[in-house]
C-alpha cells in the first residue's frame, strides 16, 4: 500500500492561497482526483506523482512511501524448483 503526504503539502498551499481546483489544472487532472489521492482511494500514475513533485517542488519520496504490507508466512518446504509456491 502506497502513504501519501499529499493533503499535508497542499495544505501548505492552501495558506498561500493556492486551491486544489489550481493544483488539479497545473498536474492535469480534475479536482475530485486530487481529493481521491488525498484520502488514499487513488494512486497517481508516476506522470503524476512526478508533476506533483515538481509542483510543490519537492522529491516524490516526500510525498508518498510504500507501507509495510503484512503477507502470510510460509515454508520454503513448499517452494518448487522454479522458484514457484506449491499450491497444493
Amino acid at each position: 500500500m502506497i502513504k501519501n503526504h499529499l493533503k499535508e503539502w497542499r495544505a501548505r498551499q492552501a495558506q498561500r492561497g493556492i486551491s486544489k481546483a489550481t493544483l488539479a489544472r497545473r498536474i492535469r487532472v480534475n479536482r475530485s482526483y486530487v481529493t481521491k489521492m488525498e484520502q488514499g482511494k487513488a494512486v497517481p500514475s508516476l506522470q503524476v506523482a512526478l508533476l506533483l513533485a515538481e509542483y510543490f517542488g519537492c522529491t516524490v519520496d516526500e510525498l508518498f512511501e510504500l507501507e509495510a504490507e503484512k503477507t502470510p508466512e510460509f515454508s520454503h518446504d513448499h517452494m518448487l524448483p522454479n522458484g514457484h509456491l506449491n499450491e497444493d
